[in-house]
């Protein structure tokens, strides 16, 4: 399968237990990462900010990127590094999948950026 866009970017995904360091349970994804604070805020409205999110990125299907959504952001959660373990860290939030059965059958990845090491030219 494809994804609906060109990809601009790529991620390392880490599974609960294991960081940087070390190397990626899953290395250099090739990801379409899109910024959606207005969107992940207005989401979120009314809730704990644990679970609003700040950007959205489109992956394969077959990638085996994962969420432990809680309505109370108690769950362990995957985190993913943009372009990779030495970039800016993000938190899944909740992954979808989306046009299931078409050509462009895809995963969305709502996921929540976290402080980046200054100075940073990554996001």
């Amino acid at each position: 399968m494809s994804l609906p866009v060109s990809p601009n970017n790529t991620c390392d995904i880490y599974h609960p237990g294991n960081a940087p360091p070390a190397a990626p349970d899953i290395a250099a994804v090739p990801v379409f990462l899109k910024a959606d604070w207005m969107g992940g805020q207005e989401h979120g409205e009314g809730r704990s900010t644990i679970n609003n999110y700040t950007h959205v990125l489109l992956m394969d299907v077959s990638v085996d990127v994962r969420d432990n959504w809680s309505p109370t952001g108690a769950a362990a959660t995957n985190t993913l590094y943009v372009p990779d373990k030495n970039g800016t860290p993000f938190n899944i939030i909740f992954v979808e999948r989306v046009l299931r059965g078409t050509p462009q059958d895809h995963k969305r990845v709502y996921v929540q950026r976290q402080g980046p090491s200054w100075p940073t030219s990554n996001l």
